[in-house]
């Protein structure tokens, strides 16, 4: 569903929350409400879906909705989620100035204005302490982080801005820094990993992406240089320069490779593993609003503007403490939550 506004509440309170809306398509004229917003919108499974019926929270047409409603092609359903959906978050601020705000976003945010989580995606707070400006009339993300990836998000605040940072990641002026820590590890010191990605044959996982032949359908070239940052049993801390934009490129290279990111639900295990994990996360949180509490350890340390001038222009997110807790746990290197000074990928850092 998309959002179509938001109301302020104490920012201590409830904060913006969306109103969200969808249409219904013609192929699915004819369904019952109930098992459309199910299967349509299945964030919510059917049994919270009749609570927000039942609390009159979805609307058809601008009326409250019923869960045995027929739908038309063109109805136009909202669903305004209710306080126990929690409190949007508000994210750490490392620059702002009038085109631009750059963030330090937290595990378990959502780099969307709707979503399946809807007080999870922190813009409309952000908005609130940084507003719009030249004539934006919302804050736009320029690039995306997954809901459980952390680190270092560039965000427009004027229609200027969201033109010259889109242009400058399309011309590739852009370097982002990734750290991981995997199970398993690199013999090398560096190496890049070069498969293409397209979505993986035969998985009833819709998002799940693969390394696959460059002629196969749907492939697209990608590249990811990594670096080792340290070793200890069963693990390595790892430096990561996507230097394309695939989906999920980072993840699923590396477990291509035989390193998976630590607590990765979708890379790294079969299509069962990760719908028994989807089940597990739903009961545990019907919202979908809880912080995440344990995520894929993969964290966006830096991003630079290639080529800038001295000094340079980039942004650091210090090294969150779960990856820190983790390593001690696993048996690793006590390491510092403080940023981790900028390196070179030998002979690949653009």
């Amino acid at each position: 569903m998309g959002a179509v506004r938001a109301r302020s509440e104490p920012l201590r309170r409830l904060a913006m929350v969306a109103t969200l809306q969808s249409r219904v398509r013609a192929s699915d004229a004819g369904q019952r409400l109930l098992d459309w917003l199910a299967q349509r919108f299945a964030y919510l499974d059917a049994a919270r879906w009749l609570a927000e019926l039942a609390a009159s929270a979805v609307r058809r047409n601008g009326r409250v909705a019923a869960a045995d409603d027929v739908l038309a092609a063109g109805d136009l359903v909202t669903f305004a989620p209710r306080a126990d959906f929690g409190v949007e978050p508000e994210v750490p601020v490392l620059h702002v100035d009038d085109d631009l705000v750059v963030v330090d976003k937290p595990a378990g945010c959502v780099v969307q204005h709707a979503s399946a989580a809807p007080t999870r995606t922190f813009l409309a707070r952000l908005a609130t302490r940084h507003p719009p400006t030249g004539g934006a009339t919302r804050l736009e993300p320029i690039h995306r982080l997954d809901r459980d990836t952390s680190g270092v998000l560039l965000v427009a605040r004027s229609a200027a801005g969201t033109r010259l940072w889109s242009e400058r990641f399309a011309a590739g002026l852009v370097a982002k820094e990734y750290l991981a820590i995997v199970r398993g590890s690199p013999t090398a010191d560096a190496c890049a990993l070069t498969g293409a990605l397209g979505p993986a044959i035969g998985s009833r996982v819709r998002t799940r992406q693969a390394v696959l032949p460059d002629d196969a359908p749907g492939a697209r070239s990608a590249r990811t240089d990594v670096a080792v940052v340290a070793r200890w049993p069963g693990h390595a801390l790892l430096r990561l320069w996507p230097r394309t934009g695939r989906t999920h490129q980072v993840r699923a290279h590396l477990a291509d490779a035989g390193w998976p990111i630590v607590h990765d639900p979708l890379y790294g295990q079969d299509d069962a593993a990760y719908f028994a994990w989807v089940a597990a996360r739903k009961a545990a949180d019907p919202t979908g609003c809880a912080p995440a509490t344990t995520r894929h350890l993969l964290h966006a340390h830096r991003v630079a503007l290639a080529a800038s001038p001295s000094p340079p222009t980039e942004w650091l997110a210090p090294l969150p403490p779960d990856f820190a807790d983790y390593v001690l746990a696993s048996g690793g290197p006590q390491l510092a939550t403080s940023p981790v000074a900028p390196a070179r990928c030998r002979g690949t850092e653009g």
